[in-house]
């Protein structure tokens, strides 16, 4: 007897992965005060711009590109597009990049 595969709708529109490696390493460093972690950081900046549960944060193993001071981090859309994210970088800018709306601009 088979199982059956079965599928259920998210909420989510994107799903963006972040290195468990280097967050680990970066204890803080991002958000305002740079006392939050990039994930909280971003978490903070989506749900503020009413997007908190459309877009899906989820913290990998090691993604293989160990940036120094930076967290490795893409958009599962765009996988064959990397971002390392330094510490300090502002969580606007970091959501810009990795959702792709600077897609021209950084090419």
């Amino acid at each position: 007897m088979s199982k059956i595969i079965q599928s259920r709708p998210t909420p989510w529109t994107s799903v963006i992965l972040l290195c468990g490696k280097c967050a680990g390493k970066m204890k803080a460093g991002f958000g305002p005060d740079r006392k939050q972690t990039l994930r909280e950081a971003l978490r903070t900046e989506l749900k503020a711009q009413g997007q908190g549960r459309q877009v899906r944060i989820v913290e990998t193993r090691c993604l293989g590109l160990c940036p120094k001071k930076a967290v490795a981090a893409l958009n599962a859309h765009r996988p064959e597009r990397i971002l390392t994210i330094p510490k300090g970088t502002g969580t606007d800018e970091a959501l810009t990049q990795l959702m792709g709306h600077a897609e021209k601009a950084a090419d």
